[in-house]
């Protein structure tokens, strides 16, 4: 499949749906801290029954391999159930 063309750099945003746990939070704050950004998700929607929650993260990207490895790592998550 191909991959669409981007221009980097560029501003990205992730939605991320996860447990709402410390742990699952904890582990996406440390795949963000370790590729080198500072951002900290914030928390947004949160499933009717409160099991999970959803977390919006903006970044500047610089190439796509910064892309890519960011996205995998957030992807490879403990808690992480999917990444838009």
């Amino acid at each position: 499949m191909n991959k669409p063309d981007l221009e980097f750099p560029l501003h990205w945003e992730y939605k991320i749906i996860a447990t709402r746990t410390d742990e699952a939070f904890a582990a996406i704050c440390q795949a963000i801290s370790a590729h080198g950004f500072a951002e900290i998700p914030q928390a947004s929607n949160v499933s009717r029954n409160g099991s999970y929650v959803t977390y919006i993260v903006r970044m500047r990207i610089e190439s796509r391999e910064q892309l890519d490895g960011l996205s995998r790592a957030l992807s490879g998550c403990e808690g992480v159930k999917y990444l838009l």
